[in-house]
C-alpha cells in the first residue's frame, strides 16, 4: 500500500515538471518558426490608405485679461441724514420698483429715526402760525394808518382853505391879525398831523415788510424739515434688485453711508482692467469674446465704454463690455477677456491623426521609408480640425490619418 502511494506521488510530481518544462519552452518561442541567421530580408510592406503633412498655418493672437462680471446700472443707495436705522424692509436678492413717471410710488426700503426731524417739524410750524399773526395785525396797523392819513389831510385842507379865506379878509379888513395868527397855527398843525400819519403809514410798511420775511424764514425752516422728514425714508432711485445690504436695524446711518447697493435690471457688463501695450487694440463699439469660467462658458459682448484715464499704479485701463442679458450672468463673476493683437504661426496636424492613449498623446508618423512609426507628440491649442504642435513632428511629415 506504502508503495503504490509512492508511486503515485512520482508521477504527479514528473506530471508537473514536464508541464513546467512545456510551458517555458512555449514562452521562450521553441514551437515559432524563427528567422534563420543572415541580412534582413524585404518584405513588402502596405503603405496607409490615407496621409496628411505637418504644416505651419496662421492663427489670431488673443492676449488674455481678466475682470469680473458687473450691472450696468449699480446704485448705493444711503441716506441724507444722520439717524438711526429703525426699519429694514428688504432683503438681499429682492426686486424693487423704482419711482414712476411721475416721481413718486418708489418702493419703500427702510426708514431712520425721525423723532427729531419732527420736533423740528412743529417748531417750524408754531414759528409760521406766530409770524401769520404779526402779518395779520401790522395790515391791520397799516389799514388804520392810512385812516389817520386821509383824515389829517381832510383837516390839512380844511385849515388850508380857512386861513386862505381869513388871509383874504384880512386884507379887507374884515378879519383881524389875531384871527389871521390863528388861522395860520390851525394851519400848521394839520399839516404836522398828516406828516406824522404819513410817517405811521411808511413805519407800518416797513414793519409788514420786516414780518412777511420772518414768516418767509419760518415758512423755508418748515419746508426744510418736511424735506428732512422725506429723507427719514430711504426709497429704491430705480427699479431693480438688492445685491447687498449694508446697515441693520440699530446702526446709525450717516449722510452718503451706503445702506443697500443695487444694480439695474438685467444688463450685464464684463469690467477688466486693460494694459496700457494693448488699449490701441480696443475700441468702442468692437465685438469681443468673454469667458467666464464659473459658467464653462464664451459669450459675445461689445466694448461699450473705454475710461478715458490709465492708472497710474498698474498702468492699465478700465473696460466695460456689454454682455448679452443671462440670468446666469450675476455681479461678481470672475471671466476673461481675450483681447485681438495680431496674428501668430503654429506647426498643427490634423485631429483625425491624433490617438490618446491614458494621459499620453501620440500619432503615426511615416519614416522615410514609407513605415508608420509611433510618435509621442505635445499638443497645444485646438482649431478647426487641427491641433497644435509643440514637439514631436517636424513640419512636412506625413501623418496617418485614423
Amino acid at each position: 500500500m506504502d508503495k503504490q502511494k509512492i508511486v503515485r506521488e512520482v508521477v504527479k510530481g514528473a506530471g508537473v515538471l514536464a508541464l513546467l518544462i512545456l510551458l517555458m519552452m512555449w514562452l521562450s518561442g521553441s514551437f515559432r518558426s524563427k528567422t534563420p541567421p543572415g541580412p534582413p530580408v524585404a518584405h513588402a510592406q502596405q503603405l496607409p490608405a490615407k496621409t496628411k503633412a505637418v504644416e505651419q498655418m496662421a492663427f489670431p493672437l488673443f492676449m488674455e485679461q481678466v475682470g469680473a462680471v458687473r450691472s450696468q446700472t449699480e446704485a448705493q443707495v444711503a441716506g441724507r441724514i444722520m439717524a438711526q436705522v429703525n426699519a429694514i424692509l428688504v432683503k438681499e436678492g429682492d426686486m424693487v420698483q423704482g419711482p414712476g413717471k411721475d416721481g413718486k410710488n418708489a418702493a419703500v426700503m427702510a426708514r431712520l429715526d425721525d423723532r427729531d426731524i419732527q420736533a423740528r417739524i412743529r417748531q417750524a410750524q408754531s414759528q409760521v402760525a406766530a409770524s401769520e399773526r404779526a402779518v395779520e395785525a401790522a395790515r391791520a396797523n397799516m389799514r388804520a394808518a392810512r385812516a389817520r392819513v386821509e383824515a389829517a389831510r381832510a383837516a390839512s385842507l380844511s385849515s388850508s382853505a380857512d386861513y386862505v379865506r381869513y388871509e383874504t379878509l384880512n386884507r379887507s379888513k374884515a378879519a383881524t391879525g389875531q384871527q389871521l395868527d390863528h388861522a395860520r397855527s390851525q394851519k400848521d398843525v394839520a399839516e404836522a398831523q398828516l406828516q406824522a400819519a404819513i410817517q405811521l403809514v411808511t413805519a407800518a410798511d416797513e414793519d409788514i415788510l420786516r414780518l412777511e420775511a420772518q414768516k418767509q424764514q419760518a415758512e423755508a425752516a418748515l419746508a426744510e424739515a418736511q424735506v428732512a422728514l422725506s429723507h427719514a425714508i430711504v426709497r429704491a432711485p430705480f427699479s431693480g434688485r438688492v445685491i447687498r445690504k449694508m446697515l441693520d436695524v440699530g446702526d446709525t446711518a450717516a449722510p452718503g453711508q451706503p445702506i443697500f447697493i443695487m444694480e439695474g435690471p438685467q444688463k450685464p457688463e464684463f469690467h477688466a482692467t486693460v494694459s496700457e501695450s494693448l488699449i490701441s487694440d480696443v475700441h468702442a463699439g468692437q465685438t469681443i469674446d468673454v469667458g467666464i469660467d464659473a459658467l464653462g462658458e464664451h459669450f459675445t459682448g461689445t466694448v461699450r465704454e473705454i475710461t478715458p484715464q490709465s492708472d497710474p499704479t498698474t498702468r492699465t485701463v478700465m473696460v466695460k463690455v456689454s454682455l448679452p442679458p443671462d440670468p446666469r450672468l450675476i455681479t461678481g463673476l470672475f471671466g476673461r477677456m481675450n483681447i485681438p493683437a495680431g496674428e501668430y504661426k503654429a506647426l498643427v496636424a490634423p485631429l483625425e491623426a491624433v490617438r490618446e492613449v491614458g494621459q499620453l498623446e501620440l500619432v503615426d508618423a511615416l519614416d522615410p521609408n514609407g513605415r508608420p512609426q509611433r510618435r509621442f507628440v505635445t499638443l497645444g491649442r485646438r482649431h478647426d480640425g487641427v491641433v497644435e504642435v509643440l514637439s514631436g513632428l517636424r513640419e512636412g511629415e506625413e501623418v496617418v490619418l485614423q
